[in-house]
């Protein structure tokens, strides 16, 4: 495996885990209602985080996942 691959492997499972993170707070603030200007903002981070995971999922899904 390609080191540049191994990063866009990292990269797509950190930006899944802020995706999954950002899901939480966001069910979390449903149940007990805060500030809404944070909640904007987490809705914000969510978005960049699914955007990258979708950028990363396209890039990974070009490159030949062989071990040869």
């Amino acid at each position: 495996m390609h080191l540049s691959n191994y990063y866009a492997f990292v990269a797509l499972d950190l930006a899944r885990e802020r995706a999954a993170e950002a899901d939480a707070q966001r069910l979390a603030a449903f149940a007990h209602p805060g500030e809404p200007r944070t909640a904007g903002v987490r809705r914000v981070i969510a978005r960049v985080a699914l955007a990258i995971a979708r950028a990363a999922d396209d890039e990974v899904g070009q490159v030949a996942l062989t071990t040869h």
